[in-house]
């Protein structure tokens, strides 16, 4: 028997909806594990941390962010 779904989350088969943005390497791997689009911003410690690569975008500002979300 399947459970009914809580409110507020989100059916992984509709996961590609969901854009995470975030400015630390654990919080990219986090949004990568989830399977959601990853946008990394600037002024974090992604590029220290070495998670650069795992960001489907990378931005120095939320105008960059925006460019990219619009297309």
């Amino acid at each position: 028997m399947r459970k009914p779904a809580v409110s507020g989350w989100l059916e992984f088969k509709d996961r590609h909806s969901v854009i995470g943005i975030e400015d630390s390497g654990a919080g990219v791997c986090s949004i990568r594990l989830a399977g959601y689009t990853t946008i990394g911003i600037a002024d974090g410690n992604i590029i220290e941390s070495g998670t650069r690569g795992l960001c489907d975008h990378y931005c120095n500002d939320f105008a960059e962010i925006l460019k990219v979300i619009k297309g």
